[in-house]
């Protein structure tokens, strides 16, 4: 494990997959999955508290919870971010499946990175 290259320019080019705070399109699929996230811990969390577990138990189910509901976003994010690194050359066929793999994962992700829910800063009152 002391082996791992943890610099700037090792992690890098992994980073660019991931939900990050880099472009517009990120930070608004980011915003969406660190809010189901937190939804999805509250209401497990509660849950558990009304199943009488103990405080352990519950912050231990609701944050499994969370983990599961942002699970499926990160890779529906790193997914379409890789079918789009310049050079891969995807077949056509391949490129299509991963993408339909990336969607029915989580649509609204990939339409955030895809910028198809405009930047969250978009005024949309008439």
């Amino acid at each position: 494990m002391n082996d791992l290259d943890m610099t700037s320019h090792a992690i890098g080019p992994v980073a660019r997959f991931t939900l990050n705070y880099d472009d517009v399109y990120s930070r608004l699929a980011l915003g969406r999955v660190l809010a189901a996230a937190s939804e999805a811990y509250e209401i497990r969390h509660h849950g558990a508290r009304q199943e009488d577990l103990s405080e352990r138990q519950a912050h231990e189910e609701a944050l499994s919870s969370a983990i599961a509901t942002a699970g499926r976003s990160y890779a529906a994010a790193a997914i379409n971010r890789a079918v789009h690194v310049p050079g891969l050359k995807l077949g056509e066929d391949l490129f299509a499946a991963l993408g339909d793999t990336a969607a029915a994962l989580d649509l609204a992700i990939v339409e955030d990175l895809n910028g198809a829910n405009g930047t969250g800063d978009d005024d949309t009152r008439p």
